[in-house]
């Protein structure tokens, strides 16, 4: 276990969020880890889209501000700001925010499949508030991972329904490897990577309402086979585009 994932372990945790955090623990350490491959420093302009966990520990580890994008009001805070956008209104280009700065890095973390509105308007949105060069991650589930193939073997559905509360309705719409690859290029992204695994840890993977109910025995198991899955049948898709004008 990473530093960084025994920082954010249900031990350290408290509050309504503790098993959603403990069970993503391993994704945040993921993605501290490539972004420093990818070469975020100090001086380096970063966007968070959909605040969470992870933006407070971007700014601990590098030290610097980071801005995030969704919803709740316009507010300016002394380790970034925030701004009010709706992703889903990218469908209509007149209601496209364009007060934002450009950014050297854009994190899209487990955030598409929450929309509604196609990728390719989404990512076209998204391409502009990044700098020529800059890069974009965009992180999402596998929608043809093993566990969801034998959901559909066993005649279940491995796909949420959609939930009545519009401010977390769930997943509308999880994508492949090979969609992905081509939302990215059509939305004039450079695919400079493409990482799939299982970073999570299952033994929190029953985390709904909140609470962390621990399965310690199968969840272990789970997190020592998962990663030996082929990649296109891992449950996590990151994806590592360049911003291409």
């Amino acid at each position: 276990m990473s530093d960084i994932t025994a920082d954010i372990s249900t031990r350290t945790i408290r509050g309504s969020d503790r098993g959603y955090i403990a069970y993503h623990a391993p994704r945040y350490a993921f993605l501290l880890r490539l972004l420093t491959q990818c070469g975020l420093r100090q001086g380096s302009q970063i966007l968070d889209i959909g605040p969470s966990k992870l933006t407070s520990l971007i700014r601990t580890k590098f030290g610097i501000k980071v801005d995030t994008l969704g919803f709740g009001a316009d507010r300016t805070e002394s380790d970034g700001r925030h701004f009010q956008f709706d992703l889903n209104s990218t469908q209509n280009g007149d209601l496209w925010r364009r007060d934002l700065p450009q950014y050297d890095f854009v994190i899209m973390a487990e955030v598409i499949e929450h929309l509604h509105t196609a990728p390719e308007l989404v990512l076209a949105y998204v391409r502009s508030l990044i700098v020529r060069g800059g890069t974009l991650i965009l992180q999402t589930p596998n929608a043809a991972s093993l566990p969801k193939r034998i959901k559909l073997l066993l005649g279940r559905n491995p796909y949420e329904r959609i939930r009545p509360d519009s401010c977390d309705p769930g997943h509308f719409r999880e994508y492949t490897l090979s969609e992905l690859h081509k939302i990215m290029g059509d939305a004039g992204f450079v695919v400079q990577g493409c990482i799939t695994g299982f970073y999570f840890d299952a033994r929190f993977a029953h985390h709904e309402l909140g609470q962390a109910r621990e399965q310690p025995f199968v969840g272990a198991l789970k997190n020592m086979l998962y990663p030996l899955l082929p990649p296109n049948l891992r449950e996590g898709i990151t994806f590592v585009g360049v911003e291409s004008r």
